[in-house]
């Protein structure tokens, strides 16, 4: 469960912040594609005004993780709440294409700001035992904010419009630069340690293999959020809300026991069982039938999904010298874009050829391949210490 050192104030506060931040990102989800469509703009031309926010956030998180270990964290994250801002009062002037494109990258570019920071601080904040129970805290914040948002956009939109939408939207991006810790009191164990050239960073194995393997998990998740319902359509089956209340009760769950999870079995060991949990998820997923199998699978992906990220955060904990955790947990988020980008339109050219199920064989299929690979030969690897890469 969790450690009662993680309800100290700043550490609260940083939570909260958190929660509003990624509230105000997912207000936009829902809403915008109407928006740009009553704009007059086609589907292609609302493909690419909506996925230049990830563009955005994928270019600039190396070099977000890169400021954060030269300036620290405050700094780096004050500055991307003020251009999320900015973009987010730009949305209701950006009634071109050209113009909505530039306004999302900005936004993408601010949060990469914002998350390289927040989440180096959480890391300093405390000490290497508690990493994995913290980060699950502070990522929960981001699934609770998430839900808000989701739940309220489409309401917000309808009761008055974008502007309505943009005002809550920038308000609660406001709000986590109020709310985030002017001061942190570092309790990380490990010397502060001399800055490393970026590609040493990178290579560090804990790095790079748990980018790799959170690329994995995100492709399971996006496929799985994107394609599960309408494979459930597709088989005569209406009735799926077993799938996301299953998801929510066992990410929230799993969060809550990643602490007591790491200690018994490690976290390098934990980061094999999650590829395995969701890769069979998928096969489950692709060839079963049946009403169980929603359940099921929001059980699996909940519960993998739910481990993945604090786990393989606290690897790269362990192994990275705080002079050079910004950089990586730059380079680590990376695997979110990358892994939603093939998981929901790679796998939509994938759906598009051969049907919803090959979807599911494909992400199954491959992830359990890269579980094997990283259980008989990558795992090894991490036992590499930071200092010597």
């Amino acid at each position: 469960m969790l450690d009662r050192s993680l309800y100290s104030r700043p550490f609260l506060s940083l939570v909260a912040a958190n929660g509003f931040f990624w509230m105000s990102v997912n207000f936009f989800l829902p809403v915008l594609p109407i928006y740009y469509h009553s704009l007059g703009m086609n589907d292609h031309q609302i493909g690419l005004a909506v996925g230049a926010f990830s563009l955005g956030s994928l270019l600039f998180r190396l070099f977000s993780g890169r400021a954060v270990d030269r300036y620290g964290g405050l700094p780096v994250m004050t500055a991307g709440v003020i251009l999320s801002v900015a973009a987010i009062g730009s949305y209701h002037l950006a009634v071109t294409l050209a113009a909505a494109t530039v306004a999302r990258f900005l936004h993408g570019v601010g949060i990469s700001g914002y998350s390289a920071s927040a989440l180096t601080t959480v890391t300093m904040m405390h000490e290497e035992r508690r990493a994995a129970e913290a980060v699950a805290f502070y990522t929960l914040s981001t699934m609770i904010g998430m839900g808000i948002a989701a739940s309220s956009a489409n309401w917000l939109y309808a009761a008055g419009g974008m502007p309505l939408v943009i005002g809550a939207g920038a308000l609660a991006t406001s709000l986590s630069l109020v709310l985030f810790p002017r001061r942190v009191k570092a309790r990380a164990t490990a010397a502060a340690g001399q800055p490393l050239p970026l590609i040493k960073v990178v290579t560090i194995p804990s790095v790079l293999i748990s980018t790799v393997s959170l690329t994995a998990v995100n492709i399971c998740y996006a496929s799985i959020m994107t394609f599960l319902p309408l494979l459930m359509l597709s088989r005569g089956i209406t009735e799926f809300n077993s799938y996301y209340v299953a998801y929510s009760v066992a990410v929230v769950l799993s969060r809550m026991w990643i602490g007591r999870l790491c200690a018994v079995l490690r976290p390098d060991r934990l980061a094999f069982y999650v590829l395995a949990i969701l890769g069979l998820t998928m096969l489950a997923a692709g060839n079963f039938t049946g009403s169980w199998v929603a359940a099921l699978c929001g059980a699996g992906i909940g519960i993998g999904y739910g481990l993945a990220f604090p786990a393989m955060a606290t690897i790269i904990t362990a192994n990275v010298q705080p002079a050079n955790r910004g950089t990586a947990f730059g380079f680590y988020t990376m695997a979110v874009d990358m892994g939603f980008g093939i998981g929901a339109i790679g796998m939509g050219a994938v759906a598009e050829a051969w049907g919803y199920q090959a979807v599911f064989a494909a992400a199954g299929t491959y992830t359990l391949a890269y579980a094997v690979l990283y259980q008989l030969w990558l795992r090894r690897k991490l036992a590499v210490p930071a200092a010597s890469a």
